[in-house]
């Protein structure tokens, strides 16, 4: 289940300003340490960000750093996202070869980040610019530390020139049955963050319930705020189904063998104006793909424009969508997740 962290950051990057490269690795060392990261994790965490910056600022000009945060049973760790819409990666295989380099660097970074992290992907197109997804999960003796049962991605950052995020998520796993959340509260900044966050407390404590009795709950507790558009999606495990209620604009999709298949959200504003409350049920098959997002995230993204990326790690999928789509006016949320 997820409990309070400590929020996700970006550190924009360019070749323009090479101190960016520093304050992204101080941006992490800065998380990790409040994670409770050992000096060594630390330090290591610290080599990944400082390469996937240097090699932003030496291949693409420009991008960004996204560093997020994440508990998992007895896990935890930070996830890192470098993201670009430069040039791409022609071999991205012989860009993992030591010494193998096309900015006349040494060519040690993508390697050394392999052996560092916990999980790592890349993807790139020519011309389309490569996000990379980096997972270093911090070391326990009684923590699976390899954080491969944690399939999920999500990016969750608030408006250019707001501290607060407006948007929250969260999840709740149990045997049977695995529920995710996204609250968008109205407009942004500290007020929408109440109202979302808000939200996201009632939901942990009637996970319990369906997804129509949670929003329900949240409905009477988000009076006192500004409200919220709030959706929430659960999968039932042994019955291969996704019951799915939302009031708002939080839109979620089931994405399915070259398919997408949109849910239903009822219009309304949880905690002020809201009709009818409903869940839709549909079809869950293996290895299908659950997307759910704020209004902050266009709608026309479609996973069959980028061949290969399907099948990747979900936090690698959500870095993606969120780098092409995301409309830069609004808080942004955007959460994948295979069971």
């Amino acid at each position: 289940m997820e409990v309070t962290l400590p929020m996700s950051v970006v550190v924009p990057v360019s070749s323009a300003d090479s101190s960016q490269i520093g304050h992204a690795r101080r941006q992490a060392l800065s998380l990790a340490n409040v994670m409770g990261f050992t000096e060594l994790r630390q330090g290591q965490l610290g080599i990944i960000v400082s390469e996937a910056a240097g090699n932003i600022a030496a291949h693409a000009v420009q991008g960004e750093i996204v560093l997020r945060p994440w508990r998992f049973r007895d896990d935890s760790g930070i996830d890192v996202l470098a993201l670009d819409s430069g040039k791409g990666i022609v071999d991205i295989g012989r860009s993992f070869e030591d010494g193998f380099s096309t900015a006349g660097t040494p060519g040690q970074g993508l390697g050394a980040m392999s052996r560092l992290s916990s999980a790592l992907q890349v993807y790139s197109l020519e011309g389309q610019g490569t996000a990379l997804f980096a997972r270093v999960v911090q070391e326990s003796p009684s923590a699976n530390t390899s954080g491969s049962d944690y399939i999920l991605g999500a990016v969750s950052l608030p408006i250019t020139g707001e501290t607060a995020c407006g948007d929250a998520w969260s999840a709740n796993h149990t045997t049977e049955r695995s529920l995710y959340i996204i609250a968008d509260g109205l407009g942004h900044g500290p007020l929408a963050a109440e109202a979302s966050k808000e939200a996201i407390r009632v939901f942990h404590e009637t996970s319990h319930l369906t997804p129509t009795r949670i929003l329900s709950e949240a409905h009477g507790a988000l009076t006192k705020t500004r409200g919220a558009a709030v959706s929430i999606a659960e999968v039932v495990h042994d019955k291969g189904v996704v019951n799915f209620a939302g009031v708002g604009n939080v839109a979620g999709a089931i994405y399915h063998s070259g398919k997408v298949r949109s849910m239903v959200s009822m219009n309304g504003t949880l905690g002020h104006s809201v009709g009818r409350m409903q869940h839709f049920s549909y079809p869950w098959e293996k290895g299908s793909t659950l997307v759910m997002h704020s209004d902050g995230m266009a709608t026309r993204w479609n996973l069959e424009s980028y061949p290969g990326l399907a099948s990747r790690h979900p936090a690698l999928i959500a870095g993606v969508l969120y780098r092409d789509f995301c409309r830069k006016r609004d808080d942004v949320t955007i959460l994948i997740t295979r069971i």
